[in-house]
Parts: C-alpha cells; sequence; structure tokens
C-alpha cells in the first residue's frame, strides 16, 4: 500500500523573488505500518521539486533552497539523529534475537580403563520459541550405552540407578511442545521486549524528523540573517558615499566662499562616523557568514562561508495570505515530539501490560514424544514402544513484589508521560498562534516601515534642494539622511522577522 506522510524540510521563497512560500507537499511512502510509525524524509531537491521551488537563484545568489539541502544532507546533529535510528534498528534486531532457534549439544564419556561403568552417552536439542506466541517447541536426539566387556567378557553395565541414560543402540528421537495458560499467555518478557523495540525504532524516526524540522528553522534563520546584514551594509555604504560626495562639493565651496569652513567640518565629522558604521555593518555580515557556514556545507559536510558576490540584494516580499489556513489539528497531528511522547506512552503502556500478567499464576503445560531406534543392547526392550508424556508445571509467588513494584513503577511513568503530552499540546497550540501572530504584525510592520521609507526619502530630496538653495544648513540635511537610513534599516528588520516568522510557523506546524 501507499502511505502518505508530510515532509519535514522548510522551504522558503527564493530570495529576490515575488514567489510566496511554496505551502507543503506530501510524498507517498510505501509500506503497510500505520502513519503514526511512519515518516518520510524526502531531499531537498525533492521537497523543492514538488513544491515548486529551485535548489538556486537565476543570478546566482545563493538561494535558501541550497542552503536547507546542505543541512538536511550534512549538519551534524542530523547524522546523530541518523545514528540514533540505526541504534534503535540494532535493538529491534536484538530483541528479534529472542526468538532465534538454540541449538545445544554436549557429551560424555568414561574409558573403559578409567571408570568402573564405562559408557558413552550424547545429547542433541534444537529448541525454538514460535515468533509472535508463546508456543516453545523442541526435537532431539540423544544415545546412551555402556562400553566394552568386563573380566567375563559379558557387556558392561550402566548404574542401576542411572539406567534412564540407556537408550537402543540407534539412539532416541524426541519432540515436543510446551506453552503457558495464564502467566506469559498473552504477553511475555519476549514479545514485550520486541514490541518495545518496534515502537523505539518509529520514536527514534520521529526524533530524526524533529531535528530536521529544528535544522531546517535554524538554517533559514541564519539564512535571512546573512541576507539582511548585506542589506544593512548596503545601507550603511549608501550613507557613507552621500558624505563623502558632499564632502568633495563642500570642499569646492568652501574654497569659493559661498559656504563657510564649519559645515565641511561638520560634514567631515558625519564622514567618521558613518565610517565606523560600515566597519560595524561589515563586522555584521561576516559574523552571519560565520553563522551561516554551519548550515551551508560542503559533500563532505565542511562548512563554507558564501562571499559577498553569492548574497542576495533584496529579500523577497511577504504573502498576504500565508498562514491563513493554518489548523491547530493539523500541527497536532503532524509534530515529531508529540508523535515521539505518544510512541513512549505506547511503551509504557507495554511495560505495565506485561508487569500486570506477571501477577498471574505460572502454569506451564508440555508434551512430550520419545521413540528409540535400532537393537535393545542392554537397555530396556520396552523402549521400543513410543511413549508420549504430559506435563504440568504450577509456579505461585509468594508475596509478588516485584511485579506490583515494577506496575508501580510503570504507572507513574504512564503519568509522567501523560503530563508532559498535555504539555507539549499546549506548547504546540502556543507555538502556532504565536507564530501566526509574528506573520501578522511582521507583515503590518513591513507595510508601515515602507510607507516610512517613501516620505523618509521625500524629505531627504526635499532637505537637500533647499540646502543646494541656501534655504537649509547642514544639520537639517544630516538629520533627513539619518533618518531615511533608519526608516530603511527598520524595514530590513521587518522583512528579516516576516521570514524568520515563517520559518517559525513551519517548525510549529511541522510542514
Amino acid at each position: 500500500m501507499i502511505g502518505w506522510v508530510v515532509c519535514v524540510v522548510v522551504v522558503g521563497a527564493s530570495p529576490g523573488s515575488d514567489r510566496p512560500v511554496a505551502e507543503p507537499s506530501l510524498v507517498p511512502v510505501p509500506g503497510t505500518g500505520p502513519l503514526l510509525h511512519r515518516v518520510s524524509l524526502a531531499p531537498a531537491s525533492v521537497l523543492l521539486s514538488s513544491a515548486g521551488g529551485s535548489l538556486s537563484n537565476s543570478d546566482g545568489s545563493l538561494s535558501l533552497g541550497e542552503v536547507l539541502g546542505s543541512a538536511d544532507r550534512a549538519f551534524p546533529s542530523v547524522a546523530a539523529a541518523l545514528a540514533d535510528v540505526a541504534a534503535a534498528d540494532a535493538e529491534a534486531l536484538a530483541a528479534n534475537g529472542g526468538f532465534d532457534p538454540v541449538v545445544r549439544g554436549r557429551s560424555f564419556l568414561t574409558p573403559p580403563a578409567l571408570g568402573a561403568y564405562p559408557q558413552l552417552r550424547s545429547d542433541l536439542v534444537f529448541d525454538a520459541v514460535i515468533p509472535g506466541t508463546p508456543l516453545n517447541a523442541f526435537a532431539g536426539y540423544r544415545f546412551g550405552a555402556p562400553l566394552g566387556t568386563d573380566s567375563s567378557g559379558k557387556p558392561n553395565q550402566i548404574q542401576d540407578y542411572y539406567q534412564e541414560r540407556l537408550t537402543f543402540l540407534a539412539g532416541e528421537v524426541r519432540a515436543g511442545v510446551s506453552v503457558p495458560v495464564l502467566r506469559n499467555l498473552w504477553i511475555d518478557r519476549r514479545r514485550a521486549t520486541l514490541q518495545r523495540a518496534e515502537l523505539g525504532q518509529a520514536a527514534a524516526r520521529q526524533a530524526e524528523a524533529l531535528q530536521r524540522i529544528e535544522v531546517a528553522r535554524l538554517a533559514a534563520f541564519r539564512y535571512w540573517d546573512w541576507v539582511a546584514a548585506g542589506m544593512r551594509r548596503a545601507v550603511a555604504t549608501d550613507l557613507l558615499r552621500i558624505a563623502r560626495d558632499r564632502d568633495r562639493q563642500l570642499a569646492t565651496r568652501v574654497k569659493t566662499g559661498d559656504v563657510p569652513l564649519f559645515d565641511q567640518q561638520d560634514n567631515l565629522r558625519a564622514v567618521a562616523q558613518r565610517e565606523a558604521l560600515a566597519v560595524q555593518t561589515q563586522r555584521q555580515v561576516e559574523q552571519a557568514r560565520f553563522e551561516l557556514s554551519l548550515y551551508w556545507r560542503s559533500g563532505e559536510g565542511q562548512p563554507l562561508e558564501p562571499g559577498d558576490e553569492r548574497m542576495p540584494k533584496t529579500l523577497p516580499d511577504p504573502d498576504p495570505s500565508y498562514g491563513d489556513q493554518a489548523q491547530l489539528d493539523d500541527a497536532l497531528a503532524r509534530r515529531p515530539d508529540l508523535r515521539r511522547l505518544t510512541l513512549q506512552q505506547q511503551q509504557q503502556r507495554i511495560e505495565l501490560s506485561l508487569q500486570k500478567n506477571q501477577l498471574l499464576p505460572a502454569i506451564d503445560l508440555g508434551a512430550v514424544f520419545t521413540q528409540d531406534f535400532g537393537p535393545a543392547g542392554t537397555a530396556d526392550p520396552k523402549l521400543a514402544t513410543p511413549e508420549l508424556e504430559f506435563a504440568a508445571v504450577i509456579e505461585v509467588p509468594v508475596l509478588y513484589r516485584l511485579a506490583r513494584g515494577r506496575i508501580e513503577l510503570a504507572e507513574a511513568q504512564l503519568a509522567r508521560i501523560e503530563a508532559q503530552l498535555q504539555l507539549l499540546r499546549d506548547r504546540v497550540g502556543v507555538d502556532v498562534r504565536d507564530a501566526l501572530s509574528a506573520l501578522a504584525a511582521a507583515r503590518a510592520r513591513v507595510k508601515y516601515t515602507r510607507q516610512e521609507v517613501e516620505v523618509a526619502q521625500k524629505l531627504e530630496a526635499g532637505e537637500r534642494q533647499r540646502f543646494e538653495l541656501g534655504d537649509s544648513n547642514l544639520l537639517f540635511v544630516n538629520i533627513r539622511e539619518t533618518q531615511t537610513a533608519e526608516a530603511r534599516l527598520r524595514e530590513i528588520d521587518a522583512l528579516v522577522d516576516y521570514h524568520r516568522a515563517v520559518a517559525s510557523f513551519r517548525a510549529a506546524m511541522a510542514l
């Protein structure tokens, strides 16, 4: 059959494009297990293709898709989560080993010259537990006979009190089964361990999915921080360029006596201030680049630092309707942390069921068939008759303190997990509502900061024109330029907050 699962990778709009962030896509995954136990972690190329995105930008700049694909492929914590999955698979393999058939053999030899009752005894048994059942079956072969003759030439004998060791000369074949009636009938330690291990496999894959979601969220944060740092540097560079151009103009006007030297000195102060701002923003770009390199890695997993030539020039515009269709139930159904905790709850329920079963009396029923072959030798001739033996074994503990203590332990752990589940469900609701609130607030901030930038640029141009006509002074021009720069920085902050909110929303919804 084909199952459908939500792929756990964040997909963002390509920087510099007007395309909205792609909606999540479902990828079919073959399998017959319940959806809760299966997670698809498709590679970023598949996800971006299915979502209509691109792994690279047309202008050659580094795209969010490239960063997400690299982080999903090579980030160390993802590799650690994959190692945990491998460990869980190994635990399941070991649990299946509890049902492995066992072959046991032993032989005893007393040579004629070294004992009063020289003899040879051999025993070979094949023992198997039928997987998924409480039934135990075995088959075996046994041989026992005296060796040599006594001083009178008669065959040696085995001790009278060990006559059960004797078989016919071709040996004895036996087979049998045993089954518990009460304790260990519906569940026993082997089956409980296997069921818990299978749930552990599913839980490890949910932990892997959770790690991939978190890595994608952080990678998106670092990417947008890097793009925003470059845009802030561009604002600082523009401010510095304007001040330097003005200094050249003022130097000429001072020589002609058109403006006083004081104005040029004040502009030189502005140049120095803006030089410092340019250094500060350059440092922010470098810091953001270092952080981004943790998520953008080479094929060998080594961090890569993107150069300025790969930096996008702008941040994508907000999607006015993104997130409007979000439903809390969708997040609750998809979140890997909730699924993992639910699986751990199921593991504890299995343990509780096992320990409750251990309170029952142990009553095991069995049947064994034996048949000797060949000449009787010194064995009892009656052994030629096939024998069918039935057995019953009863064990009743007196105090049951072991099972009672483990029941109380399992119940306490279940109560702990249920409390954690309640908190996590509440946390998911808060995460979704907070992400939606952040999206709405960021969209509104982008709208108003753009209005502010537009007005500030008009005021700056008007103030500069007034200064050139002699109706204003350099102080007011600097103020207008600073106001425009601050408005542009606030617009950048609003845009990057929007894209960070998108990443947080996708993580909250497990998209």
